[in-house]
């Protein structure tokens, strides 16, 4: 097989290797629990935290292991985390009046973490601001608000790792504003959640806040023609000769998504015993980042302006699991035999929990089906006197990455191998993460 359609920008291969990213969910809701969008507008007198730290914020997000963080500049009523000129309603004009949008980028770069926007193109606030005395919505004057705040954080608070649109865009041509037009004047390498033809690097949606992308995660997807958004599919697996480089960012909560205020993204005092663990969340990255996926997930401050300590402790364990599970390897190789495998040998046998494979994406991702496999020792039971290689695991994507739990498996020997492949596939790499198990051999045996 030959030929690729979609093929990632350099500024996409660097997002790739983000992996791990937290979402700082931060609104004026906090200080008005119960609130639900569509009613009167929370003053702006009562966002008041009085001990707001972006810097506590970051360093829970650099223990967790991410490498980029995102903070909700304008969330779904319109309440802006930086003092805009649009409009009055922000922080500026609130009890605290420091520009939250404008520290957190200091603190994400003062801790080496890159800094991403997550801002909403709808809101009950703007809806109001833009009503004409006939009732209906100015548009223009919306979408000039839009233009205007999107530049405005760009130009102010850039370069970001990414801008995250929150429902996705509605195109310029059906009636939404010409952030694509935006874009290609001001920042034509930003990378965009929710994004629509005519950005240059766009991200797909997962489907669900679980964590989970699906086993089968390809990086290349579509535009949709339905609904009339128009944007990259988010409904399925990708395919790999769709025409978009557009992977997949899985979001999800610090807190249980099904029981926690406003599905775990505000903070809620009553809301500890619904934080998820380090370890759930350990199995949330294999699910996300061990699928060819990132995983940003989100972080409530509370209204004070800090991370409570159950989050705090759930992702310092989420950074120590990872490190103690999936960085110092027991044996690896980033040398192909021949054209389609791999293989990391032992001199004695390894426990192996988890083995993972990376492939080489510069010109897309090629690797169609693949088997790993490991060595069983011919002394034992063969008949033809000869070693032999037994399949343990068999899948299709591999993409950026691909982490296969393989349950405290013993063996010698491991084997990677591409099955089915579009022409020039190559392998990054291939590591094994376990124990070594020492243990004295009888005479006879010759592993």
């Amino acid at each position: 097989m030959s030929g690729l359609r979609a093929k990632p920008t350099k500024e996409m291969l660097e997002w790739h290797d983000y992996e791990l990213g937290v979402f700082f969910h931060y609104d004026i809701e906090v200080f008005q629990p119960e609130y639900s969008f569509g009613e009167d507008l929370i003053p702006a007198s009562k966002w008041n935290p009085v001990k707001l730290d972006t810097d506590q914020w970051v360093r829970t997000a650099k223990a967790a292991g991410a490498r980029y963080a995102l903070i909700t500049a304008k969330h779904g009523t319109g309440f802006c985390l930086w003092p805009t000129r649009f409009h009055d309603y922000h922080v500026g004009n609130a009890s605290v009046t420091r520009d939250v949008v404008g520290e957190f980028v200091d603190s994400c770069r003062k801790y080496g973490i890159k800094p991403g926007i997550y801002y909403s193109l709808g809101s009950s606030h703007l809806d109001k601001i833009c009503m004409g005395e006939d009732g209906q919505i100015d548009i223009k004057k919306k979408n000039d608000i839009l233009l205007g705040q999107v530049e405005e954080l760009i130009t102010a608070y850039g370069p970001l790792a990414e801008f995250w649109f929150d429902g996705g865009i509605l195109r310029p041509e059906l009636g939404g504003p010409d952030i694509p037009g935006l874009l290609a004047r001001i920042a034509p390498d930003l990378i965009c959640f929710g994004g629509c033809p005519g950005i240059k690097n766009i991200l797909r949606w997962s489907g669900s806040e679980q964590g989970v992308a699906v086993p089968e995660c390809w990086s290349a997807a579509h535009f949709l023609t339905e609904p009339e958004r128009k944007n990259v599919t988010c409904d399925s697996e990708g395919d790999p000769e769709d025409e978009v480089w557009a992977p997949v960012e899985v979001d999800m909560p610090v807190r249980d998504v099904m029981f926690a205020y406003m599905g775990g993204w505000m903070y809620h005092e009553k809301d500890a015993d619904k934080t998820y663990d380090s370890e759930y969340l350990f199995e949330r990255y294999l699910t996300s980042v061990g699928r060819n996926a990132n995983l940003l997930i989100g972080c409530v401050p509370d209204t004070k302006g800090l991370i409570s300590q159950d989050q705090v402790d759930s992702f310092v364990g989420l950074g120590n699991l990872i490190n103690t599970r999936l960085t110092v390897h027991a044996g690896m190789s980033d040398k192909m035999i021949g054209k389609d495998r791999m293989e990391v040998w032992f001199d004695d046998p390894v426990d192996a929990e988890f083995a993972e494979i990376m492939e080489d994406q510069s010109d897309g991702q090629k690797v169609l089906e693949w088997i790993l496999e490991t060595r069983w020792p011919a002394y034992w039971c063969t008949k033809d006197g000869m070693d032999q290689w037994i399949p343990i695991a068999q899948g299709k994507s591999i993409g950026h990455k691909r982490i296969i739990p393989i349950g405290h498996l013993r063996g010698y020997a491991f084997r990677f191998r591409i099955l089915k492949s579009f022409d020039g596939a190559v392998l990054k790499s291939f590591r094994i993460f376990g124990k070594k198990v020492s243990m004295e051999y009888h005479e006879h045996m010759n592993v």
